[in-house]
């Protein structure tokens, strides 16, 4: 296993293993429970993280993590390379035909 992403705020965390699940990369988080030990511990040590579990997709979920921070509404729209749809930034599948968004 290999830990890929730790934030501050849950949400965050399960956005992003939500993100990685949709492209086909199991991942768990862990220390989701820690913040009552916080005080005992360092506050960042108590984040959420997440893990993937096979350590050879370390650098494809990096690239959707990254892809991630940078994608909002008002970034460049995209055209599916499979149906030729258009869709917005924060879209990472076509609507249409269900293709993924190639990086």
């Amino acid at each position: 296993m290999k830990q890929v992403f730790t934030a501050e705020n849950r949400l965050n965390v399960y956005h992003i293993k939500n993100l990685l699940e949709t492209k086909g990369i199991e991942s768990i988080v862990k220390n989701d429970g820690l913040t009552s030990v916080v005080g005992d511990i360092p506050p960042v040590t108590a984040w959420p993280e997440v893990w993937i579990t096979d350590p050879d997709m370390e650098a494809y979920a990096k690239e959707i993590i990254e892809h991630s921070k940078t994608s909002d509404v008002a970034g460049e729209e995209w055209t599916c390379d499979n149906c030729g749809e258009k869709h917005s930034a924060q879209f990472l599948d076509c609507w249409n035909c269900q293709s993924s968004k190639a990086f």
